[in-house]
């Protein structure tokens, strides 16, 4: 009986993946994975006393509401989450066909007062025109009275120069009786003369002063006086500033009646839909700025003393843990967010229990794809505390 002698040695010989590594091999291993257990806890050391962590900090952004200034019916509305906006981008209108037609109506009572008012002042210009015309004539007749009645004047005394010279004589038995009487009714009738001069001078003078407020040769001119005239226009003006007015506030409101974008931004939702009626003061959606992000962490009040304005924070983003986000602190809160709490704990049975309160702390984005993120977004921050000179980040 013959024996296979190669398979008894392959059975008596060891496989190799079951070799036992050398104990010097164990032990170096064990040694590396010792040190560098020792460089992690060495370097986790040294993070956690030059930085500040936060794990439950969120995205925020000013949250923008967009509302009415006026009651009424939507009848263009096809925003939906999402959509970006550019400032007076239009986001609704509202019924607006009875405002049309008011705002036409006072548009054509503003062109009649303006009309009423360029009629007003012409008929001051063709009054001031016609009073200046009689003014004139009336001052040329006054004028030529005066002159008559300087004339006669002249003539009465030459008259009477004359009579009494010729009276002289005829006592003396100069002249005769004849010459002297002459002479006589010659001084009569300069005084005469003389006396109606005066008159026509009285009578001219109260037709100047008639024609100041509208009376011409002792008739009524065919426009009132301008003075009157000046108020009527005034009251015209008045009316047509009072129609301007009117006209401007029904634009202001069918303006209104065309709701606009505040600003840049996207839509976070939307709060109506076409065909409804809405009242004054109702949201209609609601968006922020995507440029304007910021993180809002709440940092243990223990932590709190270390924090500068400036200090530069990691941000990551749980929905994008490969992105990388810088930012620095901005604000620093100084009241607990407990303050803050709708039910705040009065503590009426006198048992406490002292709890590490938190405070908020905004950090602002310097640097990453913030537009890859949206308010409400969970974050993980980490404040290098290290730096605790202040900067000027603008």
């Amino acid at each position: 009986m013959t024996h296979d002698t190669s398979m008894t040695d392959d059975a008596s010989t060891p496989p190799t993946s079951h070799r036992r590594l050398p104990r010097g091999a164990k032990w170096l291993l064990l040694a590396i994975i010792v040190v560098l257990f020792l460089v992690w806890l060495g370097f986790a050391i040294a993070h956690r006393m030059t930085h500040v962590s936060a794990q439950d900090a969120r995205v925020m952004a000013d949250q923008i509401t967009v509302s009415s200034r006026l009651d009424g019916r939507i009848t263009h509305f096809t925003l939906t989450e999402g959509d970006m906006l550019v400032e007076n981008d239009e986001i609704a209108t509202l019924y607006s066909a009875p405002d049309e037609r008011r705002l036409a109506s006072l548009e054509a009572d503003v062109v009649a007062q303006r009309a009423r008012l360029d009629y007003e002042k012409t008929r001051l210009a063709m009054a001031e025109k016609q009073l200046e015309g009689g003014m004139n004539l009336t001052r040329q007749e006054l004028d030529a009275s005066k002159a008559a009645e300087k004339a006669a004047q002249a003539r009465l005394t030459e008259a009477e120069r004359d009579f009494k010279r010729a009276d002289a004589l005829y006592k003396k038995h100069s002249v005769s009786e004849q010459r002297r009487d002459q002479d006589y009714y010659a001084y009569q009738a300069a005084l005469a003369e003389h006396a109606q001069a005066q008159q026509e001078v009285q009578v001219n003078q109260a037709l100047a002063d008639n024609a100041r407020v509208g009376f011409i040769n002792g008739s009524q001119m065919p426009l009132p006086n301008p003075d009157v005239l000046r108020q009527q226009v005034k009251i015209a003006e008045r009316d047509l500033a009072s129609a301007a007015a009117k006209r401007d506030e029904e634009r202001l409101r069918l303006d209104d009646l065309h709701i606009t974008s505040p600003s840049d931004g996207v839509i976070n939702k939307t709060l109506v839909d076409q065909g409804e009626y809405v009242s004054a003061g109702q949201p209609i959606l609601m968006m922020h700025d995507p440029d304007k992000l910021w993180v809002e962490a709440n940092i243990k009040e223990t932590d709190i003393g270390e924090l500068r304005q400036g200090q530069p924070v990691a941000i990551t983003v749980d929905a994008f843990p490969d992105a990388i986000f810088k930012g620095h602190v901005s604000v620093i809160g100084r009241a607990a967010t407990s303050q803050f709490a709708l039910l705040p704990d009065p503590n009426p049975s006198g048992n406490f229990t002292k709890i590490t309160q938190r405070l908020p702390v905004r950090i602002r984005f310097d640097d990453g794809p913030t537009e890859l993120i949206g308010p409400g977004m969970m974050v993980e921050v980490d404040i290098d505390v290290s730096d605790t000179e202040p900067r000027d980040h603008g």
